[in-house]
């Protein structure tokens, strides 16, 4: 037992050791990169003519699991499925690029009705611009209001009727 601990076999095992911890932190390191450099291209891509592939970058940068990378591709596609892994202003604003890149009126109405959703102000004059009929509001709320867009739709409804 006294033989196999000497210093000789303690320096070989922590040379080793401290080989093995170096390989795997810069392992680690050019993983991370990876996502990064992926990042970098697609920004390069997003102002250069030559868009050769795009779509599909975008959907690999989208399926990657760290969401400061995959929100932009997300906001891109206007695609909601990963919703999850954002917090809550990404997620509205997903919601909203989804709402207005499909125009689909139902989802506008909705996010313009929610309180909790970040930007329903910015849904309502989107949903009042696409047909002025939408709009509907209680004198009372409209004292209440600070929103100069939100008065001038009213004060156009008023003209109308």
């Amino acid at each position: 037992m006294e033989k196999l601990i000497t210093k000789r076999n303690l320096s070989i095992i922590g040379t080793v050791t401290i080989l093995l911890i170096i390989s795997l932190f810069f392992i680690f390191q050019n993983n991370s990169k990876e996502d990064e450099k992926l990042f970098d291209i697609f920004l390069a891509d997003l102002y250069n003519e030559q868009n050769s592939d795009l779509e599909e970058k975008l959907y690999y940068l989208s399926s990657l699991n760290n969401p400061n990378i995959s929100f932009f591709s997300d906001l891109k596609l206007a695609k909601i499925e990963n919703l999850d892994r954002y917090d809550k202003i990404d997620k509205d604003i997903i919601l909203l690029k989804k709402a207005l890149f499909d125009l689909d009126i139902d989802l506008i109405k909705s996010l313009s009705s929610d309180d909790n959703f970040t930007f329903n102000e910015i849904a309502k004059i989107y949903l009042y611009n696409l047909d002025i009929t939408n709009y509907k509001i209680n004198e009372s709320k409209i004292d209440n209001l600070n929103n100069f867009f939100i008065k001038a739709i009213n004060r156009l409804s008023n003209e109308k009727n």
